[in-house]
């Protein structure tokens, strides 16, 4: 009798492989640290990555952390394209 389809999986590891996910798809359209990049008109620099599970902004959605004139914010994959 194989036990693990009795034990419940963690939540916790169903987000964190999302936000890995997220991060490898980052990485992968060219958005690594260091990568200047562009919002809309204002540019900015990829300065890490967002690994927050909960909150009104999670890695899940806002992957990126980029620091621009107006201060360090998070962002989408799909709001930020390579400057």
């Amino acid at each position: 009798m194989n036990r693990s389809a009795y034990i419940r999986q963690n939540p916790a590891d169903d987000a964190s492989a999302a936000i890995g996910a997220a991060v490898r798809q980052a990485v992968q359209r060219g958005l690594g640290v260091g990568r200047t990049v562009k919002i809309g008109t204002v540019r900015g620099i990829v300065i890490g990555y967002n690994i927050a599970r909960d909150g009104n902004f999670p890695g899940t959605r806002f992957p990126l952390l980029i620091r621009t004139e107006l201060g360090v914010a998070k962002f989408g994959l799909n709001e930020v394209v390579p400057a």
